[in-house]
């Protein structure tokens, strides 16, 4: 196991990973920001948002269907995870403080939200006939899903880096503020907040009565669902960047740090850890009986979820600081720098089906 000594170096890359978001975020200078791709899927296509472009790639056979734009757009950057909504539209946001709605189906702009203030970091969430968006103004932004026009919105202390989570009429926030926020799904009215002795940068998972949420600082957090009191803790050596992965006993979640755990659901306690070999950043992804992590050295590993046993373990070209998403049967992976963009993997094995690469 490594030492805390060796452990700190992580730390320190995730402070510079925040602090090179900001930079970029307000320089005046005309770079163009270097985005971690994010991933959705639907039956047919995997959309990943990386850079100045949104691709839409075949599952089956890993070929480019589309992108938008067609041609490239230096005041498009993306940072933010694209969501698929059930009518059919790809919704993402970019650096140049614009949400745009596109048809999943060929890539045509459906439409587009300017409203805000600054860049979207944080993917959108769909609840019903709304599209939630957040934003790093502060502002957690209720679109309708159809038009993009505005229905409410809703002011945090700090910028908004996740995607919020809604069950029923309750919509979860979590913000650089150090706080998870409750709000009326219907009005944008807060219902109650919970301090997290850190900054929450992903959405919080939800099970039995209990919001997981990982923190910059605190490790992972519980609160309760009704009434935000705080819960049991899990104190951790790095950052804890990502969302937990939940069954119906434990939480599965990484750190910094390089350490994955598995903690239950009851209490937090221990159940196992491990060190992946690299920070991670991403969210662990679970499958039936397997929970995979990946890390910021390139690696994707396989483990049971029962004893945390390695089930298999590959290294791909380049870190992967994006959530993995098992989609049909496959395990797509996104690769934050290279050539190649995009890989499936054998979600029993690891082998590779298929790599996409964008062509230049």
């Amino acid at each position: 196991m490594a030492s805390r000594s060796q452990r700190l170096p992580w730390a320190a890359a995730g402070a510079l990973l925040v602090a090179a978001l900001l930079l970029t975020g307000c320089s005046g200078q005309s770079l163009t920001p270097t985005s971690w791709p994010g991933l959705a899927a639907d039956a047919e296509n995997v959309y990943v948002a990386s850079n100045q472009a949104l691709h839409a790639v075949n599952l089956a056979t890993g070929t480019e269907r589309w992108r938008f734009p067609v041609e490239a757009d230096r005041a498009l950057t993306l940072y933010a995870p694209p969501l698929v909504t059930d009518t059919g539209l790809v919704i993402l946001g970019g650096f140049n403080k614009t949400v745009y709605a596109i048809q999943a189906s060929n890539g045509s702009q459906v439409w587009t939200f300017e409203q805000a203030k600054d860049r979207y970091v944080g993917g959108a969430t769909q609840a019903g006939d709304l599209v939630l968006v957040p934003c790093a103004d502060h502002t957690l932004y209720a679109l309708r899903g159809d038009s993009g026009a505005l229905v409410w919105s809703f002011k945090t202390k700090a910028p908004l880096w996740a995607a919020p989570l809604v069950d029923g009429e309750v919509v979860y926030l979590p913000s650089q503020d150090h706080t998870l926020y409750a709000l009326d799904l219907k009005t944008g009215n807060a219902l109650w907040s919970a301090e997290l002795g850190g900054a929450v940068s992903d959405t919080p998972a939800l099970t039995d009565g209990l919001l997981l949420a990982g923190t910059f600082g605190q490790g992972l957090a519980s609160v309760d669902r009704e009434t935000g009191k705080p819960g049991w803790s899990v104190p951790t050596d790095g950052w804890v960047w990502g969302s937990p992965a939940v069954d119906e006993t434990t939480a599965y979640f990484g750190d910094l740090s390089g350490t994955a755990r598995a903690v239950s659901l009851e209490d937090g306690a221990p159940r196992w850890s491990y060190e992946v070999g690299g920070g991670v950043v991403a969210s662990p992804v679970l499958g039936e009986g397997i929970v995979y992590f990946a890390s910021d050295a390139g690696l994707v590993q396989a483990r049971s979820a029962d004893d945390g046993s390695s089930k298999w373990v590959v290294t791909l070209a380049g870190p992967v600081n994006s959530d993995p998403l098992l989609a049909g049967d496959q395990l797509l992976v996104a690769i934050s720098s290279g050539d190649v963009l995009l890989a499936a993997l054998d979600p029993a094995t690891g082998a590779t089906r298929w790599t996409y690469t964008p062509a230049k």
